[in-house]
């Protein structure tokens, strides 16, 4: 039987596709240029045109050669910087092409063009434009809604620790950002400083201050005078730090009586008290020292 094959068709399904998964790739990863993005896809399309019309070059359509050909177009699209970011560019991508095959094959049967009896059969002439679209809009609407959950939960999970913090009667669960620049010490006591939002901890305080918080967060030194001289049962007091933005500044820490870090108890450590809230959806910030 006599098989015909468009090249533009091809080309275009590829591209598609190329594009797609390298755009969610980028999404993820929060490193989007378009520009780069359709450089990468064309470059991927374009060869894999190449390579299908002259069957010398019949080692770059599967298997290690194609892997060896789509890790060339992460290169090209992302230009990471280190062998860790390029293996988890790469990564990303390939789970992300898996899963846009999968939701592909998954419609092509839903819209019955294909069946599954005695032997699998596939009918390609309705695929390229429905199944494309329909793969496209569904993983558009899936990326703008799981975008952040994926990125807290799957891509970054390791960026992220849960701390425990148990004070008198209050046991508060704290979801803290694993930050390398934050290298803060007590001088006073020598301790690391983990820092976490007030809001995030403020049911160690009385009501009263909550309110005088909620009210005056904007003047921190202020509200620091205030927690000073109204909260009596925590050990409070100042240490000086330095932040960008900021060569100087207090920061009103005291220590816990009991903290765990991923279910470790953790000694020694103070916390430093965040006038405010991360725009992350974090509680707070810890260093990495503090988890060795």
């Amino acid at each position: 039987m006599e098989v015909t094959i468009y090249g533009d068709v091809i080309f275009l399904i590829n591209f598609g596709m190329d594009f797609m998964i390298l755009w969610i790739t980028a999404v993820l990863e929060k490193n989007i240029s378009y520009k780069r993005i359709f450089l990468g896809s064309l470059f991927l399309s374009l060869t894999y045109c190449i390579v299908l019309f002259f069957p010398v070059f019949s080692f770059f359509c599967h298997g290690i050669g194609g892997m060896l050909l789509f890790a060339l177009g992460i290169e090209i699209t992302f230009f990471p910087k280190t062998i860790k970011k390029f293996l988890q560019y790469l990564l990303i991508a390939y789970i992300s092409a898996f899963a846009v095959g999968g939701v592909a094959v998954a419609f092509f049967f839903a819209t019955g063009t294909g069946r599954i009896g005695n032997h699998l059969t596939f009918s390609v002439s309705p695929f390229p434009i429905k199944i494309l679209i329909a793969t496209s809009c569904f993983f558009y609407i899936f990326i703008k809604l799981g975008k952040d959950w994926l990125e807290r939960n799957i891509i970054h999970q390791k960026a992220y620790c849960n701390v425990l913090l148990k004070q008198k009667e209050v046991q508060i669960n704290l979801h803290m950002l694993i930050d390398t620049g934050n290298s803060l010490k007590d001088p006073f006591s020598g301790n690391d400083v983990a820092v976490a939002a007030f809001p995030a901890i403020k049911n160690l305080f009385s009501k009263e201050t909550q309110l005088y918080f909620f009210k005056e967060y904007q003047n921190q030194q202020k509200f620091y005078e205030y927690v000073l001289q109204n909260e009596k049962t925590l050990p409070l007091h100042l240490i000086p730090f330095s932040s960008l933005g900021k060569e100087n500044g207090l920061l009103l820490v005291f220590q816990p009586e009991k903290m765990e870090i991923e279910g470790s108890l953790k000694k020694n450590i103070s916390l430093g008290i965040y006038c405010g809230s991360f725009s992350g959806g974090y509680d707070g910030l810890v260093s990495p020292e503090i988890l060795t």
